[in-house]
């Protein structure tokens, strides 16, 4: 039998002022939910996917480019990309993003 502990999607959080961090949530044979953290003013450039993924803003304020221009984004709002759609992410605030991928 499989115990399932609750956890704090904030725990062991980490801020790295130069890059984006990226922390795994789960990884199983079908999905990932990975932790995107941002620090203000920080971008993951536009580039094409490979795969549909859904980000999920938890905290702050950001822009997400598609095919068809800009989004801005902010707390509980998400934008869901196709598998060859150009994405990426640019922080107008400390950013917290929760990307599930296929």
């Amino acid at each position: 039998m499989n115990i399932i502990e609750p956890k704090n999607i904030f725990e062991n959080q980490n801020f790295d002022s130069n890059t984006p961090a990226k922390d795994p949530i789960y990884i199983s044979e079908t999905f990932k939910v990975m932790r995107i953290s941002l620090k203000k003013g920080l971008e993951i450039e536009p580039h094409n996917g490979s795969h549909p993924v859904l980000f999920l803003v938890l905290k702050g304020k950001g822009v997400f480019p598609t095919d068809s221009g800009e989004v801005e984004l902010c707390e509980n709002e998400y934008i869901a990309y196709n598998d060859t759609e150009s994405r990426g992410m640019k922080s107008l605030e400390d950013l917290t993003v929760l990307a599930i991928r296929n």
